[in-house]
């Protein structure tokens, strides 16, 4: 009995130092990809770029990154009323519809980007790039002081995280 302490003690320690190895290669951060260098989020950044290995490739990726972003936030749109129902319905309805202004239009430049991408016309491309907000529907529900949707506050704050990533990284050449 005395011979299987050992050998159960070193199987408990193999066991501990693989789980140790492992915690420590998944808190190493994975190299910065070559177009985020001036990215504030540079984690962000690198895998929104996906690896790219070209300006063209690494601004268009983040635009797809964002892009699905911004579809995402269309999806929420049902949300945002119901948040709002202590307001009056003309209220209630000017804010979802500023909302729905906003997220419908962060698609619309992230797509006009993307073809301005493709036209290689750098200044329309960041043009549109600067003009996905959706600083009016944040503004609508500060004007009301009700509190903006949790969950969606979280995609907003994805989104311009997102934006400012694609700004770094079309600014590159």
């Amino acid at each position: 009995m005395a011979a299987g302490i050992p050998i159960f003690m070193s199987t408990i320690t193999i066991f501990f130092l693989l789980l140790s190895s492992r915690t420590v290669k998944s808190q190493i951060p994975p190299p910065i990809n070559e177009f985020c260098k001036t990215a504030d989020e540079k984690v962000l950044c690198t895998s929104m770029v996906k690896g790219a290995k070209t300006w063209h490739d690494a601004v268009f990726n983040a635009i797809q990154s964002s892009l699905a972003t911004a579809d995402q936030l269309e999806k929420m749109l049902p949300k945002i009323e119901p948040e709002l129902i202590r307001l009056p319905l003309i209220s209630r309805k000017s804010t979802v519809e500023s909302c729905k202004d906003n997220f419908d239009s962060a698609v619309d430049d992230l797509k006009e980007a993307l073809d301005f991408l493709e036209a290689n016309d750098k200044g329309s491309l960041n043009i549109h790039l600067s003009a996905v907000s959706v600083t009016d529907c944040i503004d609508s529900f500060e004007q009301f002081k009700t509190p903006f949707p949790s969950g969606i506050d979280k995609v907003v704050k994805q989104l311009d995280m997102q934006i400012s990533v694609c700004l770094a990284v079309s600014q590159q050449i």
